[in-house]
């Protein structure tokens, strides 16, 4: 039941994909083909505008979480590192939401979710658990045949 939960919630990590990162994909399509810096494109203002450092970049590595990385995590691939990441990315949401008075409600059940599948990690229903399978397979078979 357990691992059932966790690919419940990480169907829901995949949310953001779908509804913020294609959109965010699409701001960097259009900056590229009408040459704007990306310094004036998407998050990067408004994240200058609170006062992070390295707008652009910071806005670079928020796309690929609610985008690649959200797919990835739904996958259960590269679970816990992307988790972290975007709930780094959740919380710095969080803080511009409330300290815009902004809708920040979003930003904290998301920041939840990744959270918890830092903790926990994919589950048994996930690519993650495939690929430790065969490793221990692998080193299974290697021991075997070398003590032969």
């Amino acid at each position: 039941m357990l691992d059932l939960g966790l690919l419940a919630l990480r169907s829901a990590g995949i949310l953001p994909a779908f509804t913020f990162g294609i959109q965010k994909i699409g701001w960097y399509i259009a900056a590229f083909h009408s040459d704007k810096p990306l310094s004036s494109v998407g998050l990067a203002p408004l994240i200058a505008q609170i006062g992070f450092p390295a707008p652009a970049i910071l806005a670079l590595w928020v796309t690929f979480n609610e985008s690649i990385g959200a797919l990835l995590i739904g996958c259960g691939l590269f679970t816990r590192v992307l988790a972290i990441s975007a709930a780094l990315g959740m919380t710095g949401a969080l803080y511009t939401g409330v300290r815009l008075a902004e809708d920040w409600l979003r930003a904290a059940l998301y920041l939840i979710v990744f959270l918890a599948l830092s903790l926990t990690g994919a589950g048994k229903y996930s690519i993650d658990r495939t690929l430790q399978i065969r490793k221990a397979n692998r080193s299974a078979s290697r021991t075997g045949s070398s003590t032969s």
